[in-house]
C-alpha cells in the first residue's frame, strides 16, 4: 500500500509539472487543470458503501497543443474535419469500493468486494462545431498496491466515520488496462425568456479492458447562460462524458442540468473479481443506469460543478440504488 501511495504522489506531481510548463504558453493557449472528487458522503443520505470514493487530478492542454505526429495520426483516422480543435490530456486518480458493512473483519459473501483502483490516463479530445469526441487510454493497478486501505482509514478519521475493518478481503493485485471512446453532441438554443439557453445533448460511449467493458447511451438537458463554454462538468469513469477544459470568455455563466445514462456491462472487475486469480466476486447486473442532476458556474477562467448521482443496483441481491455526489473545480492554468 505504501508503494501505491508513492506512485500516486509521483503521478500527481507529474501533472503539476506539466501544468507549470504549459502555463508558460500564451494566454490563448492555456490549458485547464481539474480536481475531481466523488464520495457517497456528498449527498442526502448517511451511507458509506459500494462506490464510496473517487479522486482524480487531470490536465488538458490548450487548443491544438499536441505532438505533431499524434495530431497528424488523429486527424487521418478519428478527427477528419479540418476545423476540429484537438486537446491532449493526462490524469491520475484513485477509486475505492466497499461492501455496506464496513465494521466487520469477515468476508461479506453477498455484497461487493473491497477494492481500490489506482490509474493513470492519457486522452485526446477533439471538438468540431458542437461535437465532442474523446479517446482515452488508461493503465494502472488494483489491489493492496493501490493504497485503498490507508486512504479510506485516514479520510474516515478526519470526518469521524467508522473505521473500515474488512480490507484484508480486498481484491488481489492486478495490472489494469482500458480504452474508452466517447462522443457527445450539443444542441444549444435560445429560449427568448430572460436570455436563457437550453441544450439537449445525447451521448454514447464504449469501454474495453479488464477494468470495465461496456457500451453506454444517454442524454443531458441543460438550462442557463453561456452553455457553449463546455459540454457539462467532467466525471470519473464509468460516467457520462463531460468536458475537461474551460473556455476563457467574458461574463458569468451558469446552468442547471439533468441527465440519464444507461450501460450494458460485460465486465466490471469490482464485481466480477480478479481476472487471473481467485477472489471474492458477486453476480453483476448487465444493465446499469445513472440519473444525474446538478449545476455548474463559470467565470474568470474557472468552473465549479456539483453533481448528484442515483445509480441503479449493480449486482444481484443489491436491494436499493446507490447515491453519491461529484464535485469538480477547473481552472485555466
Amino acid at each position: 500500500s505504501d508503494l501505491g501511495q508513492r506512485w500516486f504522489l509521483v503521478l500527481a506531481g507529474f501533472l503539476v509539472l506539466v501544468s507549470c510548463r504549459q502555463a508558460c504558453a500564451s494566454s490563448a493557449d492555456k490549458g485547464t487543470f481539474t480536481l475531481h472528487f466523488e464520495n457517497d458522503a456528498i449527498g442526502f443520505e448517511d451511507v458509506d458503501s459500494h462506490y464510496t470514493n473517487g479522486i482524480q487530478f487531470s490536465y488538458q492542454t490548450g487548443e491544438n497543443r499536441v505532438w505533431s505526429w499524434l495530431d497528424g495520426w488523429a486527424r487521418r483516422h478519428f478527427y477528419r474535419d479540418p476545423e476540429t480543435r484537438l486537446r491532449g490530456g493526462v490524469a491520475a486518480g484513485q477509486n475505492l469500493y466497499t461492501p455496506a458493512d464496513i465494521k466487520t473483519t469477515e468476508l461479506v459473501p453477498d455484497d461487493r468486494p473491497y477494492a481500490a483502483w489506482l490509474h493513470f490516463d492519457l486522452s485526446l479530445v477533439g471538438i468540431s462545431d458542437d461535437v465532442l469526441r474523446t479517446m482515452e487510454f488508461s493503465f494502472g493497478w488494483i489491489g493492496p498496491a493501490a493504497g485503498g486501505e490507508p486512504v479510506q482509514k485516514w479520510f474516515h478519521q478526519i470526518i469521524g466515520s467508522p473505521e473500515p475493518m474488512g480490507w484484508d478481503n480486498q481484491l488481489n493485485n492486478e495490472l489494469t488496462i482500458m480504452a474508452v471512446l466517447e462522443q457527445k453532441w450539443r444542441h444549444i438554443r435560445r429560449t427568448g425568456l430572460l436570455g436563457l439557453e437550453v441544450d439537449l445533448s445525447p451521448h454514447g460511449s464504449v469501454a474495453l479492458g479488464n477494468v470495465f467493458t461496456y457500451g453506454g447511451l444517454g442524454g443531458t438537458f441543460r438550462l442557463g447562460h453561456h452553455l457553449a463554454r463546455d459540454f457539462g462538468p467532467p466525471r470519473i469513469q464509468p460516467a457520462p462524458p463531460g468536458s475537461g477544459h474551460v473556455v476563457d470568455s467574458d461574463g458569468f455563466g451558469w446552468y442547471v442540468f439533468a441527465g440519464v445514462d444507461g450501460r450494458l456491462v460485460l465486465r466490471n472487475i469490482f464485481l466480477d473479481g480478479n481476472t487471473f486469480s481467485d477472489s471474492h466476486r458477486v453476480d453483476k447486473e448487465p444493465l446499469v443506469g445513472d440519473l444525474v442532476t446538478g449545476f455548474a458556474v463559470s467565470g474568470l477562467g474557472m468552473r465549479l460543478g456539483l453533481v448528484y448521482v442515483n445509480r441503479s443496483p449493480e449486482f444481484k441481491g443489491q436491494h436499493s440504488a446507490d447515491h453519491f455526489g461529484s464535485f469538480t473545480f477547473s481552472v485555466r492554468f
